[in-house]
């Protein structure tokens, strides 16, 4: 049985495998046998944070950090959103067979009231949780609109859902595998000439100062959120640090103490009694990932580059497997020759009510 505290607690529904029948989605359906297995089907959302882990369990691999629920329950604790697991199953007789969950929130701060993966857009590595990839489609066309998920990994079995309306190429992702390279002076050498040239001429000038760099130093947190505050000052208009919603800073902060599957690491230099950059993430399974970072470049020119190149360093010291720098480009990784690929989204908008009586027929 689905877990619960109230037997009648489900507000279960019947699949509603009209929806199969309008646009967008009739192009994709009708001719898979979708229409006759959707109508077989129930659906249910479930709220209760509890039973939301439970599901969670159910289906998660755990090969990524963004896997654990550990990890997810951290958005729960810091942004106090309930859960929207959409969950699909089959009823035979007094027994439900879980097909496949679709684990959501409804963000109202970063998507302007959409639903999106629970935590919103900072989890990446997201697989569709199934027990057949075929019941993916049905999930994601039952599901509540508008809807952005991003961040979708990018596995060879999900290929037939690019035919599906909405679904398509997000973003790039960025790693370095560091059993590559003996050390950074390999890495570098891999380089383009101009490229490993500013590299060195940035960490010869930071060097001439003196700088302290230490690890451990979670008491500077709040540092990190000044750096990154400051540093988005000088972005366009729409990109602001997420640093500016005190929830993200208390998400940090809930990670770094409670999270115990994961190891944490900062990362602070400072020069001239001050720390001028700070580098914050977490290492699981041999993969350092590398989630946030702050720095004073606008007085000290080249130690964004510096802070970079020493934690690589540093994980190399390490023997870890590979850096996790995560999606997006942010104007430095392509030129770093970060190894990546391309991830995945789905987008769903919600139809007007022209929309809806057009598809409906009335």
């Amino acid at each position: 049985m689905l877990p619960t505290q109230e037997p009648n607690s489900f507000n279960s529904t019947p699949y509603p495998a009209h929806l199969l029948r309008r646009k967008p989605w009739y192009d994709f359906t009708r001719h898979n046998g979708y229409q006759a297995l959707a109508k077989q089907l129930r659906l249910q959302v479930v709220s209760n944070i509890e039973m939301a882990g439970y599901l969670w369990e159910l289906f998660s691999s755990n090969r990524s950090l963004f896997d654990l629920w550990e990890v997810r329950r951290s958005f729960y604790e810091s942004f106090h959103i309930d859960p929207y697991f959409l969950v699909l199953y089959e009823q035979k007789y007094h027994k439900q067979n879980i097909l496949g969950v679709l684990p959501l929130w409804l963000d109202g701060d970063y998507w302007k009231g959409e639903y999106s993966w629970y935590g919103g857009f900072w989890p990446e590595d997201n697989t569709f949780f199934v027990k057949d990839l075929e019941i993916i489609p049905l999930l994601l066309m039952a599901a509540p609109a508008p809807l952005e998920l991003q961040c979708i990994k990018p596995l060879s079995g999900y290929e037939f859902l690019r035919s599906l309306p909405g679904f398509g190429d997000n973003d790039l992702k960025f790693f370095m595998n560091l059993s590559a390279f003996k050390n950074t002076e390999e890495y570098l050498m891999s380089l383009k000439k101009k490229k490993r040239h500013n590299i060195r001429r940035d960490c010869h000038r930071i060097l001439g100062l003196k700088p302290v760099i230490e690890f451990g130093r979670f008491d500077q947190l709040s540092r990190l959120f000044e750096l990154n505050i400051e540093r988005f000052k000088d972005m366009p208009p729409d990109d602001k640090s997420i640093f500016e919603n005190k929830d993200e800073q208390a998400l940090f902060h809930y990670l770094t103490k409670n999270v115990k599957t994961l190891e944490p690491y900062i990362m602070t230099i400072a020069i001239r009694g001050k720390i001028e950059a700070v580098e914050v993430g977490f290492i699981y399974d041999q993969v350092c990932y590398a989630f946030s970072s702050g720095a004073n470049i606008s007085k000290y020119s080249g130690i964004g580059v510096f802070s970079n190149y020493k934690l690589i360093e540093e994980m190399m010291r390490r023997r870890l497997r590979k850096i996790d720098f995560l999606q997006g480009d942010y104007n430095w990784k392509l030129s770093w020759q970060l190894e990546s690929y391309m991830s995945c989204e789905f987008i769903k908008k919600r139809m007007s009510v022209q929309q809806v009586s057009k598809n409906s027929g009335t």
